[in-house]
């Protein structure tokens, strides 16, 4: 390696780093967003499950709605990337991860499930740990340390679920969803508010 290619990867490095800075203000409408919608139909799921609704009613309700809530997030995600002035690599970097693991927590829910091979009970103990990994990276990313601890949240859930499945799963991860999606979609909503009343003053 010379060392004009050395001051190369090191100006990308540092470039990221500055990017991902940038970026720490995220708005936190996805996280809002996807916790109310995943946390609503989880309890309508545990209701149903409760009364003995017949389980592929619950099937196509998870079905349209996560479908919906996709295209309408596909619609506010143009929107916010046409207003953004500077598409930063850290960015793109997020945006991957996220619709990487958004499809990937769409197949673990239906496909897995269509195809026998799991028992459904353990669909949101598979979806926390894919949560775990996204929440760990996306911290990483964006250098928000609470960020990429709330994982170990999501891993414990996992953990918990795993080793002591049943229809109260559903329940338990509502509530994890509005701990550890919810509050902190919140959080970075204010973070990204008082930023911007910043750079107006």
């Amino acid at each position: 390696m010379d060392t004009r290619q050395a001051e190369s990867e090191l100006a990308l490095i540092k470039q990221m780093m500055l990017d991902s800075r940038r970026i720490i203000a995220d708005n936190g409408w996805h996280y809002i967003f996807w916790g109310v919608v995943v946390t609503i139909t989880l309890t309508a799921n545990y209701i149903m499950a409760l009364q003995n609704v017949p389980m592929k009613n619950a099937g196509l309700m998870w079905f349209i709605t996560m479908i919906s809530a996709a295209i309408i997030d596909g619609i506010v995600g143009r929107r916010e990337s046409r207003k953004r002035r500077v598409s930063t690599f850290a960015g793109k970097l997020l945006s991957s991860l996220w619709l990487a693991s958004g499809i990937s927590m769409f197949m673990l829910g239906f496909i897995g499930t269509i195809s026998g091979a799991y028992n459904p009970v353990y669909i949101c103990s598979l979806i926390s740990i894919v949560l775990g990994v996204a929440y760990f990276t996306s911290g990483s990313i964006q250098q928000i340390k609470w960020l990429k601890m709330l994982s170990f949240g999501w891993w414990a859930g996992s953990v918990f679920t795993f080793l002591f499945p049943s229809v109260h799963t559903l329940l338990i991860f509502a509530i994890m969803m509005f701990c550890f999606q919810i509050i902190p979609g919140v959080i970075l909503y204010k973070k990204w508010k008082n930023s911007n009343l910043d750079l107006e003053m």
